[in-house]
């Protein structure tokens, strides 16, 4: 008898993964369209499309900080074809900061992780801040009159200036936007004064002569922007991040499903050609498992969830 059950739960496993493979498959990434992380994900998703021999299409569903697009995909039938898109800001620091968020870790399963980055600093290119040393210390002048913008309260965006802020011991002002893009429209237009972003975000700003940066959460300078100071190098070391990058599916997704996915996705972020496509994007490359994948998004939550008891954040 169990041996039998056994067989048709076997044969049911195979049989939606071969229904998945047969229809398209929608990936939701939680932020605008032209993010760091959209650009990303749709490069590697590409790759992934030809590796499965399957259509995938990418969809932005932004809002809520990310977790309007994460919710969505958690909610979403397990059947292999609608898969989240996202960062470790959604899946560690957001739960870090809204208790009610979904549970991460049980609402939705890591496949694999794919790219790791740090964050960029920049300010208008006319702003007076030529330094990161300048705006720290004009934080410290007139503590709170300087306003920065991110893609929402506890994104990464936002939690990165917090650690920084901890760290420098100086207080900025923040300015949630439903995306990260508005915040790059304000501070270029000089209403509100610096962000943190991603280096593939903030490249096309920075070269176009739009923005100026002014230092990388990086362990070492990155090729992209060899001429910004890192962190350490300014006497910051502890204000280090970084966030990671990779793709989720419902819980309950059949395990046959899982590991197709997961064995395809680890093909395409071990390539070569993705490789280079990522150091011209300011990110490193990363190839990690599901289990691997998901210890990172735990550790994350402990780190994150003492930045904001330090720094009484809460939902705004």
């Amino acid at each position: 008898m169990n041996s039998r059950i056994f067989a048709a739960l076997a044969a049911l496993c195979f049989s939606l993964a071969a229904q998945a493979q047969d229809k398209t498959i929608h990936v939701i990434v939680p932020l605008l369209a032209g993010s760091g992380t959209d650009v990303v994900t749709r490069t590697f998703v590409a790759a992934l499309s030809q590796r499965l021999g399957q259509p995938i299409v990418v969809e932005n569903k932004a809002g809520g900080a990310t977790l309007l697009g994460a919710a969505y995909v958690a909610k979403s039938a397990p059947d292999g074809l609608t898969l989240l898109g996202a960062t470790t800001s959604t899946m560690s620091v957001l739960p870090s900061v809204q208790k009610s968020a979904q549970d991460t870790l049980k609402d939705l399963i890591p496949i694999a992780a794919f790219s790791v980055s740090p964050f960029v600093f920049g300010v208008a290119a006319e702003s007076r801040f030529k330094t990161a040393a300048e705006l720290i210390a004009a934080a410290k002048a007139e503590p709170g009159k300087l306003t920065f913008g991110s893609s929402g309260t506890g994104t990464l965006t936002h939690m990165v200036v917090e650690l920084f802020s901890v760290v420098a011991k100086a207080n900025f002002t923040h300015i949630p936007y439903k995306g990260v893009t508005g915040a790059y429209t304000d501070v270029i237009g000089g209403r509100i004064d610096f962000l943190a972003d991603s280096p593939a975000s903030m490249m096309p700003q920075v070269r176009g002569g739009r923005m100026r940066a002014l230092m990388v959460t990086s362990p070492k300078r990155l090729p992209t922007f060899p001429n910004v100071p890192t962190a350490a190098e300014i006497g910051l070391p502890e204000a280090e991040a970084d966030f990671t990058t990779g793709i989720f599916a419902p819980v309950g997704t059949p395990a046959a499903v899982m590991t197709r996915y997961q064995g395809e996705a680890l093909q395409v972020a071990n390539s070569q050609a993705f490789k280079d496509f990522l150091g011209l994007q300011g990110y490193e490359p990363l190839a990690v498992d599901g289990a691997t994948f998901g210890k990172i998004i735990k550790d994350g939550l402990a780190k994150w969830e003492r930045v904001v008891k330090e720094r009484n954040i809460k939902v705004e």
